[in-house]
């Protein structure tokens, strides 16, 4: 395998800014996590971990625990597996 060594005298640097990043684009989530958000990043990223909160395992687990006692859930169950193992945000499905 051939190695290649890149220095900044193969990178032209007089050239105007061509790039649009899309602001729903994933890597502005990136940013704000690497602390580049720039101007108001710490709020944006309070902003982020808010949105994420449903992901938190201990939020989830106990919204879980919530919901077999509110609809009577017995471990083992159809309905028991559908809870703790379904995975709405990745395939939209309806838990209960």
């Amino acid at each position: 395998m051939k190695q290649y060594r890149v220095t900044s005298q193969d990178i032209n640097q007089s050239s105007d800014d061509d790039c649009y990043l899309d602001p729903k684009d994933p890597i502005q989530e990136l940013k704000i996590l690497s602390g580049m958000g720039g101007i108001n990043g710490q709020a944006r990223l309070q902003e982020y971990k808010l949105s994420q909160r449903d992901i938190n395992i201990s939020h989830t687990a106990n919204n879980n625990a919530e919901l077999m006692k509110q609809h009577d859930i017995k471990p083992g169950t159809p309905e028991w597996f559908k809870l703790w193992f379904s995975k709405p945000y990745l395939t939209g499905e309806k838990r209960i």
